[in-house]
């Protein structure tokens, strides 16, 4: 498989939900979305109506407590999340990867107390090398709160020190919405559309935070070909770029959106190149001891924004 949509942070009534949990399938399943997790606040008790008959589902939960958010997907083993507190969080993440599973950071900078108490990220990560993927982009793209700005500095900052972490989208789905702008999670899930594979390609890397539109990169060198999520070796590489700007347009809001160029985007954030958004191949020498993503810009009513930004390509 090559990208698929996916939602990987959703909620029904066995939380703070609307969705029952088949209605949440039913709804993601109507929404062309090819995979979603299951992540109520702080049970698993949904994991036991999930049906990958309607849908394919990730099993997992949202770790709420008074010093963040954090995202647990497909753990084998039931980990305590009632004991967690800042200094101890990088032992209770080693935890949590000893069971198998995947670590995300949900929404690092949603507003605090008195809004939503302990929904801003304040544990104290030492070893952000367990850590998988953090929320670069969260809920209504529509609405301007600063939170995905500094989302994606949080990202890019790590990146920088060295730690390969993937992106996410996530929705935050409670309730059905009769407006807004929804984006989702591109996956490149190898196989069978299920659990294990998608858990894999996310540890891996293999991800794309999308307003909507399907946009990923291949780079080419000589007889190799590399995906996102890779790591390489120096040297000059052909990037690939494959931009479908029609791919779930239904999701989009009511604001006018002219798509413009791509971005790729390295070390501090600097513009390594930039070319048309048509643009299907450009060469670019990589250097040792950086990370490159894709980032695809556009005007949203007349502000220049990015509306896709794929997870790196890392250089050794």
């Amino acid at each position: 498989m090559s990208y698929l949509p996916c939602e990987l942070h959703c909620h029904t009534v066995h939380s703070d939900g609307d969705f029952q949990v088949k209605e949440l399938l039913e709804s993601a399943k109507a929404d062309h979305l090819s995979l979603i997790a299951l992540t109520d606040h702080n049970t698993f008790s949904g994991h036991y109506e999930l049906d990958d008959n309607i849908l394919p589902s990730i099993r997992g939960i949202e770790w709420t407590t008074y010093f963040g958010h954090m995202l647990v997907l497909g753990a084998n083993e039931f980990v305590d999340w009632r004991d967690a507190v800042p200094e101890n969080i990088d032992k209770k993440i080693k935890e949590v990867k000893t069971a198998g599973g995947a670590v995300g950071i949900a929404h690092p900078f949603q507003m605090g107390s008195p809004i939503c108490t302990g929904g801003r990220w304040e544990f104290i990560v030492k070893n952000w090398n367990n850590v998988d993927y953090i929320e670069i982009w969260h809920e209504d793209l529509t609405r301007i709160t600063g939170e995905n700005t500094k989302s994606l500095k949080l990202w890019t900052s790590l990146l920088d020190k060295g730690y390969k972490i993937a992106a996410t989208y996530g929705r935050d789905w409670h309730r059905p919405e009769n407006s807004g702008h929804y984006g989702c999670t591109y996956i490149d899930i190898d196989g069978e559309v299920n659990q294990i594979n998608a858990i894999s390609a996310l540890k891996m890397g293999r991800t794309v935070v999308s307003s909507g539109v399907k946009f990923f990169f291949r780079i080419h060198k000589y007889a190799g070909t590399y995906s996102i999520g890779d790591t390489v070796k120096k040297g000059t590489y052909i990037f690939s770029f494959f931009t479908d700007l029609h791919a779930r347009e239904k999701n989009a809001g009511e604001e006018a959106i002219k798509y413009q160029t791509i971005k790729i985007i390295t070390n501090g954030g600097k513009i390594a190149l930039e070319t048309q958004c048509n643009e299907r191949h450009v060469t670019l020498k990589l250097e040792a001891n950086h990370w490159y993503r894709a980032e695809l810009w556009g005007k949203v009513d007349g502000e220049s924004q990015p509306l896709a930004i794929t997870s790196p390509i890392y250089c050794k």
